[in-house]
């Protein structure tokens, strides 16, 4: 089976910014990141047909998702902030459009978005979730 394109590039993306103790962690987390991607899915059992098979079972490609999903050595702070700044960098200069976005998810939550609008698109700089009126109530104002 031929290695697809996508991989080969995100190996070679993430080579860039990501210093990993062994060079196979890497080639996991460029599968993995490539598998999500062409499953367009955030569900696990969707990336299993994009992964390469080593000869495994579903359980043991859900055993190594479940490893790399809750690896403490990956996070936003390692894969998101390196191309952030890079693309910062890049926009040195240019005046850009910083959007706050809100959303609000069954009548519970509320996610907040700080973006940067580019391109038709938004690239999200920050965001937090809070439950909807706790910050009201821990402030003792009303919420009404």
């Amino acid at each position: 089976m031929a290695t697809p394109q996508l991989y080969n590039q995100l190996l070679k993306q993430l080579g860039q910014w990501i210093i990993p103790k062994d060079l196979r962690h890497l080639k996991n987390c460029a599968e993995i990141v490539a598998a999500i991607l062409e499953s367009e899915s955030g569900c696990t059992s969707h990336w299993i047909p994009y992964l390469s098979h080593r000869e495994c079972q579903a359980r043991s490609h859900m055993e190594r998702l479940s490893y790399f999903m809750h690896n403490p050595s990956i996070s936003d702070e390692v894969l998101y902030v390196p191309l952030l700044r890079q693309f910062l960098k890049e926009w040195t200069g240019q005046e850009l459009i910083l959007v706050m976005d809100t959303s609000m998810f069954w009548d519970t939550y509320c996610l907040i978005e700080v973006c940067v609008a580019w391109g038709g698109r938004s690239i999200t700089l920050a965001q937090t979730v809070i439950e909807h009126g706790k910050y009201l109530d821990e402030n003792n104002y009303t919420n009404k």
